[in-house]
């Protein structure tokens, strides 16, 4: 894809595979979201990110072999691209999942099962009375103070993907997040206004 000939890619090997260890969470975090609120752009994003992983994997595969000077090297080296050709699995098999939610093929099962996980992903709506608002996600500290991960957000039509630690959260925006049930249940009652003090206050 155009988009993605001129990216700036890490320049070894080390901060390559961080790279690539991260985006393949984040399209398993979106093709998840995009499959339980049939949200063909997540699934979208989903299929670009696979086509940045297969640049990433790509740029690690070429530095890793210049890489090898010796037999022990190259063998050391073997390890990391076998650790690399199963993040691709995983990030096809996320790009997979888009597919089937652009092309309105999934199964019913698929959906069941991503529920039914230990942890799984949930739509919060902020409400404007609620002590989310104004506030960074730095601030908030989401994740250890509710247990929920924060992995997009929708502001009006549109979407913010992995947002960062700056990003400010809004009145009627509505934030995609991983976690427990009860975890994603007790950010729910505080975006709706019913919780006023975060655990940390």
């Amino acid at each position: 894809m155009e988009e993605w000939d001129e990216v700036e890619v890490p320049k070894n090997v080390k901060d390559i595979f961080i790279e690539m260890k991260n985006t393949a969470e984040l399209m398993v975090d979106l093709a998840y979201s995009a499959v339980l609120f049939k949200e063909k752009e997540m699934a979208e994003e989903v299929l670009e990110l696979e086509e940045y992983l297969d640049i990433l994997n790509y740029n690690l595969t070429v530095r890793a072999v210049l890489a090898a000077r010796n037999m022990k090297e190259a063998e050391q080296i073997t390890s990391i691209l076998q650790m690399a050709r199963s993040i691709d699995d995983i990030s096809n098999a996320a790009g997979d999942l888009a597919k089937m939610v652009l092309e309105e093929k999934l199964h019913p099962l698929i959906t069941e099962v991503i529920l039914e996980s230990e942890e799984t992903i949930g739509k919060i709506v902020v409400s404007p009375e609620s002590i989310l608002v104004g506030k960074t996600l730095e601030e908030l500290d989401l994740a250890t103070n509710t247990g929920v991960r924060i992995i997009a957000i929708r502001r009006g039509k549109r979407w913010i993907f992995d947002p960062d630690e700056d990003t400010k959260i809004f009145p009627n925006d509505i934030l995609i997040g991983r976690g427990t049930r009860t975890a994603l249940d007790y950010l729910k009652e505080i975006a709706r206004g019913n919780i006023k003090v975060m655990p940390n206050e």
